[in-house]
């Protein structure tokens, strides 16, 4: 229960945030000087399923190899003289002693010690789960779209999220405005079970505005429980504080079809450009459903 409680509180925390004021004009966009309209919009969608990833062991055995057999013939050739005789048998008899020692030799290192056996299965491959995916959304009026890309070993990895927000004009002119979003993050599972990854991010952000282009450090958490079968509970938080802030909450539902997982839920984002762009705060509020897609390999 104590895995679930960091998810509820990251989204009553998101969702105080997002009643907050609206803001004067888009985020990163520079204020008309004959506009006072205040801006009030949604948001967009996320994702992030991890499959815990799966051990295994593999134990090489070379194959035996059976003591060469005993040629009589090699050393019961007499030569003419008694002397060479003698030197020719105890020569042979060396050789096929030396030749036992090694067949025993050969033998013993193909029947490994139980003690090596047990050093061979403490050291299992460490596999690696990647998982990619699409989410789309409608928020503010217009669309959204994301694609992520996440490679984990058994507890750490990266991952990398970027997303696309195409909204109307806060001004009402002709036209869209368009937000670009992008994560950079290394992951740690500080819970991984058959049912439950609880990870925990840090990174960089950006956001690329109409007027701006800001870079700031990145946290996150993400929680990933099973339910029932293949159906799983998502959730995320992620923030940003720097030269921007930007809040990003999202929580829905994932089906596993094999490799593929179909997922959908609702995203919250907030951006504040902190009044970098003309000395005027400018803030940006969305909350809208996404569905997607992804696979896990």
């Amino acid at each position: 229960m104590s895995a679930f409680r960091p998810a509820l509180c990251a989204t009553f925390a998101a969702g105080l945030l997002l009643a907050a004021p609206a803001a004067e004009a888009r985020f990163g966009k520079k204020s008309p000087d004959t506009s006072d309209s205040k801006k009030d919009d949604d948001d967009k969608g996320s994702q992030v399923h991890a499959a815990t990833p799966i051990r295994s062991g593999s134990r090489d055995e070379a194959p035996s190899r059976p003591p060469p057999s005993r040629d009589d013939d090699c050393c019961d050739a007499a030569p003419s003289r008694g002397r060479a005789s003698y030197s020719a048998r105890i020569y042979g008899d060396g050789l096929l002693a030396a030749a036992e020692l090694l067949a025993l030799a050969v033998d013993g290192a193909d029947d490994p010690r139980p003690v090596d056996m047990a050093v061979r299965e403490q050291r299992p491959s460490q596999p690696l789960d990647v998982r990619l995916g699409l989410n789309v959304g409608a928020m503010g009026g217009g669309t959204s779209g994301d694609v992520f890309l996440g490679i984990e070993g058994e507890a750490l990895g990266f991952a990398v999220q970027g997303t696309q927000l195409t909204l109307p004009t806060d001004d009402g002119t002709r036209g869209t405005d368009e937000l670009r979003l992008a994560v950079v993050h290394l992951t740690w599972a500080a819970l991984s079970t058959d049912r439950v990854r609880w990870r925990f991010e840090g990174g960089l952000s950006t956001a690329h505005a109409p007027d701006v282009t800001f870079v700031g450090p990145s946290l996150a958490t993400s929680l990933e429980a099973c339910l029932v079968g293949p159906l799983d509970v998502e959730a995320r938080v992620q923030g940003t504080a720097g030269t921007y802030r930007q809040l990003d909450a999202s929580a829905g539902l994932a089906v596993h079809l094999g490799a593929l997982n179909l997922r959908g839920g609702v995203r919250g984002l907030i951006l504040d450009d902190a009044g970098r762009v003309d000395g005027v705060q400018h803030v940006d509020r969305f909350v809208g459903p996404y569905a997607g897609a992804g696979f896990v390999f």
